[in-house]
């Protein structure tokens, strides 16, 4: 469940820095341009670590048990 919470967070990300990259170039307005949206990705760069983290490591997840 975790996984699959991580992989929107991670598309946000990856759409906030793109549009913060080309509102840099000036093809948006200037409000996008001067590194606001950077803090929106890290912080959804951290939660989809943070998911990530727990879809391989937490309680009851798939790699848990060794089923050999």
């Amino acid at each position: 469940m975790q996984f699959f919470c991580a992989l929107p967070l991670l598309l946000i990300a990856g759409g906030l820095i793109y549009l913060e990259h080309t509102a840099s170039n000036g093809l948006h307005s200037s409000y996008y341009g001067n590194g606001r949206l950077y803090g929106g990705a890290v912080a959804c760069l951290i939660l989809a670590s943070r998911c990530l983290w727990y879809a391989v490591t937490g309680k009851d997840n798939v790699n848990r048990d060794d089923f050999d």
